[in-house]
């Protein structure tokens, strides 16, 4: 067999495979052997049916076959002999295969490209300075008051609903009764089905009736009374208000497992805030190099592998979407904006992994089995998970490559970012540069 391969652009190839006469015919000969052992033919022994006899019976199997063969395969023949990284359906431009006789045909397709970065260290990086404030401690535990709050009935007849307040009310209308509700529940100050009545009952005892205009809005649910309004009655059944736990040791422990006082439980909180600025400084950090490094090397990709991640990006939101009941086509009505802004998306997505997979490569930065297995041991913890489970979610829905790149990707951009100058900015300024 004979091999030729030519460039027809920067990432397309078009490959002559030249099959000579006596390979056509050993697999010629091979596509009778396994038709004449594999059926049955009237008035011969299975196997023994003559060869022109086998043809008259399966001669469109026999051709679909030889053309198999003598294209798909040595076509994969000749890229693992040619060490061929192909990225697309290859086309083929060729005649029906004939026995006896030499056969050649030309297929082209797209090759992922050899990436060289020209420069991807020494790059101006801005990092937003990292702090966790005393106020930003208190700010949480105040949000886990208000979670852990235990709501109460009030009982002094005289205390008017304040701001946050839960008031229960009977809703009367003369105009429309399929507006009428029975104890129905309005947060005072705040919100309330009915647009206007979280005004109404602020100040209200229980026992107060009061009539007010509502005007219900042109997004509101009731699609029926949209635009409309409508004199309501209504009359307070109970208020209801809630009461912030003390931050003591029980609440420590109430809220934070493992804290047994409020000293543990602010150092829990903390920790927690201070992780979770770095992740979004080292996000900052990472948009910045992706940025800098698609601006310094340019290159062209093939349009079947940004088709291909746009495809796969598109699916896994749809799937997303999907399992909280919604529709991908309800939230990106505009289906030629979100191909184009998918493809726009994806070819960065390509580059950028080409680019740190070229980098990983020059300098020898691997993702190690054990790298896997520390990543898995960290979710594990932080989703109170055994290691195991962990490891059969990802093989499961086949994730482990997706993990291994990830982790490499962090090397290689821990390799940038250790060879660039980075600045720590307030947050304020980030991106300002």
């Amino acid at each position: 067999m004979k091999v030729e391969i030519s460039d027809v652009g920067s990432t397309k190839r078009q490959m002559r495979v030249v099959i000579p006469r006596e390979e056509v015919n050993a697999v010629t000969e091979e596509i009778y052997r396994e038709v004449a052992q594999g059926v049955a033919v009237r008035g011969f022994r299975k196997g023994k049916a003559p060869r022109h006899i086998l043809r008259t019976y399966y001669g469109d199997y026999i051709d679909g076959e030889l053309s198999r063969k003598l294209v798909r395969e040595k076509f994969e023949e000749a890229v693992r002999e040619k060490d061929l990284f192909v990225v697309s359906m290859p086309e083929f431009d060729n005649a029906q295969p004939k026995e006896n006789e030499e056969f050649s045909f030309t297929a082209t397709f797209d090759v992922k490209p050899e990436v060289d970065p020209a420069v991807y260290t020494g790059f101006d990086l801005e990092k937003p300075r990292v702090e966790v404030s005393d106020g930003d401690v208190d700010a949480v535990i105040e949000r886990l008051r208000q979670t852990f709050a235990e709501v109460k009935e009030v009982e002094d007849p005289a205390y008017g609903a304040a701001e946050g307040d839960y008031v229960v009310v009977n809703v009367s209308s003369e105009s429309d009764t399929s507006l009428d509700r029975e104890r129905m529940t309005v947060e005072a100050g705040a919100r309330s089905a009915f647009p206007g009545l979280e005004h109404a009952v602020t100040g209200m005892k229980v026992g107060d009736t009061k009539e007010v205009e509502v005007t219900f809005g042109d997004d509101h649910f009731l699609e029926d009374k949209r635009g409309k309004t409508f004199t309501l009655k209504i009359q307070v059944l109970a208020v209801r208000n809630r009461v912030l736990p003390d931050v003591d040791d029980e609440f420590a422990r109430m809220v934070h497992q493992g804290a047994q006082n409020v000293e543990e439980l602010r150092k829990a909180i903390r920790e927690d805030l201070q992780s979770r600025v770095e992740s979004e400084a080292r996000l900052v950090l990472e948009r910045q190099v992706e940025e800098k490094l698609l601006e310094a090397n340019t290159f062209d990709v093939p349009e079947s592998m940004v088709r291909l991640q746009a495809i796969m990006m598109l699916q896994g939101m749809s799937q997303r979407l999907a399992s909280q009941g919604v529709r991908l086509q309800d939230v990106y009505p505009d289906a030629d904006q979100l191909r184009d802004e998918s493809m726009a998306s994806a070819e960065r997505l390509v580059k950028t992994s080409l680019l740190v997979e070229a980098i990983a490569k020059k300098h020898g930065i691997e993702a190690t089995d054990e790298d896997v297995e520390k990543e898995m041991a960290k979710l594990a913890e932080k989703y109170s998970m055994s290691v195991e489970a962990v490891k059969g979610r990802f093989e499961e829905q086949g994730r482990i490559d997706e993990m291994r790149y990830g982790i490499l990707e962090r090397k290689v951009y821990d390799y940038i970012i250790e060879h660039s100058k980075v600045v720590e900015v307030d947050k304020a300024r980030e991106g300002k540069s």
